[in-house]
């Protein structure tokens, strides 16, 4: 597709502005907790909300999705660390949002499970993505199928770019 050099440029700006804006709005981080803090009734998961990382939120959302789930499922699940994973439940552990179980027959083995206190606020968690799915889908339609697939296409080849840079 031939482009006069100065369209390009155009263009090239307007994707780099673009990013720039989404990159330095509210973190994902923000987001999450001034969503969440409006709507959490109980005041001692708003006390420990401050506390809490987003990658604590997503780790608490796969615990919450299994009945009872061993780190390295988690980390498998999620892309990171079985130390990323040891960490941040340990933090969970200590503020009441999970418990974990061991086997009596394999003490090496430790399964994690939401408490209530995880429970309530895992699912406002969900909540909040489900509302921010919403509005995706919503803008998502306002494009044809094949515009989308340029987006994809330039995104993923833009992503692996980055990673092979660094």
């Amino acid at each position: 597709m031939p482009y006069k050099n100065d369209d390009m440029l155009e263009l090239k700006n307007r994707i780099e502005n673009s990013m720039y804006r989404i990159l330095i709005s509210e973190s994902e981080e923000d987001q999450d907790r001034l969503w969440l803090m409006e709507r959490i009734s109980d005041e001692r998961l708003k006390g420990l909300l401050p506390h809490l990382s987003v990658s604590s939120l997503h780790v608490l959302d796969v615990i919450h999705l299994h009945d009872s789930i061993k780190g390295i499922d988690i980390a498998r699940d999620m892309g990171i660390t079985k130390g990323a994973v040891s960490k941040i439940t340990r933090k969970l552990l200590d503020q009441g949002l999970i418990r974990k179980t061991q086997l009596p027959d394999n003490q090496k083995e430790v399964y994690f499970s939401v408490t209530p206190l995880g429970d309530e606020l895992a699912g406002l968690h969900r909540l909040f993505h489900e509302e921010k799915d919403q509005k995706v889908t919503k803008l998502l339609a306002s494009f044809d199928t094949a515009s989308l697939e340029i987006v994809a296409d330039f995104l993923e080849k833009l992503a692996g770019m980055h990673h092979t840079s660094s």
